[in-house]
């Protein structure tokens, strides 16, 4: 464990954006965010996790390890949701290449929480990760997803088939980040 982080999170976590944190979960956020992932939409994920999988790499979060990592959407205190990166079986990436994930609670919905988290997670990607692209997979009828995409400037680059389904694929790149980057904010990566 590295002493100047001895919580052993990743450089720059939390992430602190106007309304949001993206934070390491705590304990007693995990059985929330297994129920969470038992009683999803099944628009929203591929397939229900291997519950021991699921919660051990939960424990990790706030780790970016082998391309994974869970974070807390944490409003004023309280974690409205989770958002990942990760790994999708049996589709490879090519190098520096994130895939993102992400789940707000139903109530939370529609207030601008997801753009804000995806902005802050794919901004975190490039700038402390070393990201060269960030993508994410939505179902094609989830018109929120997408429309959160396309607000931000991802570019749709087609289909993906994960577990037996169809899903539409967003991508931002870091050329496209960087032009994107807010006027004052430095685009190069901080590693």
């Amino acid at each position: 464990m590295d002493p100047r982080n001895p919580a052993g999170t990743a450089e720059g976590i939390p992430v602190t954006g106007p309304r949001l944190v993206l934070r390491p979960l705590r304990p007693e956020e995990i059985d929330e965010q297994w129920q969470a992932m038992v009683t999803a939409d099944p628009m929203g994920i591929g397939q229900v996790p291997d519950e021991a999988r699921f919660r051990a790499r939960l424990r990790r979060s706030g780790q970016l390890t082998g391309g994974w990592i869970d974070l807390a959407i944490d409003l004023d205190g309280a974690a409205i949701g989770r958002i990942q990166t990760f790994v999708p079986e049996g589709r490879p990436r090519p190098a520096g290449t994130f895939e993102v994930g992400i789940h707000l609670r139903e109530g939370q919905r529609g207030k601008g929480y997801g753009r804000e988290a995806v902005t802050l997670l794919a901004d975190w990607l490039f700038r402390r990760a070393g990201a060269q692209a960030v993508q994410a997979s939505t179902d094609p009828a989830n018109v929120a997803m997408r429309t959160v995409f396309d607000r931000l400037g991802w570019t749709k680059t087609g289909t993906v088939n994960d577990y037996g389904r169809q899903w539409v694929m967003y991508r931002m790149t870091r050329p496209e980040w960087a032009a994107g980057s807010p006027p004052g904010q430095d685009s190069a990566p901080v590693l």
